[in-house]
């Protein structure tokens, strides 16, 4: 897990610069945060980056 000041940056450094794909994103208003998990390819075979914004 990686906290990050600017998802959008981040997403895509890893996606335009690294080649990754953003796997999914998901939104918690209550818990005011957003998780963005990018790897190279399915989580159910290979690892992902947990990208934390808050």
């Amino acid at each position: 897990m990686l906290r990050v000041s600017n998802l959008d940056r981040s997403i895509a450094f890893y996606v335009g610069l690294l080649g990754m794909t953003l796997v999914r994103k998901e939104e918690y208003p209550e818990g005011r945060f957003t998780l963005a998990f990018v790897g190279y390819g399915n989580e159910d075979q290979y690892p992902a980056i947990e990208l934390t914004h808050n």
